[in-house]
């Protein structure tokens, strides 16, 4: 099922509502700040580029545009989800 979901999201979202959306999907709730959301990189970027269907440089400047929106935060292979309304409208959920 999830490759399904995978598969339309690729065919009828834009990067912009793809990162959103796989970052909703892997959100697990956050270790060190209760009541709030993370995602836990496992794998590449350059791999969840490709899952995506998307250039890694396009992965890299959907995330950097997430921060600077204040919508996510952090870096590395940890990142915190800050407004999960915010990531849900942009992945037109």
């Amino acid at each position: 099922r999830q490759q399904s979901q995978l598969a339309v999201s690729r065919v009828a979202k834009d990067a912009e509502a793809r990162g959103p959306e796989w970052l909703r999907r892997h959100a697990e709730p956050a270790h060190d700040a209760p009541g709030t959301q993370s995602v836990l990189l496992r794998q590449r970027k350059r791999l969840i580029a490709a899952q995506l269907g998307i250039a890694p440089e396009t992965l890299s400047r959907v995330l950097r545009q997430l921060r600077e929106r204040s919508l996510i935060s952090g870096s590395g292979r940890v990142l915190n989800l800050l407004d999960l309304n915010g990531l849900r409208a942009l992945a037109g959920a």
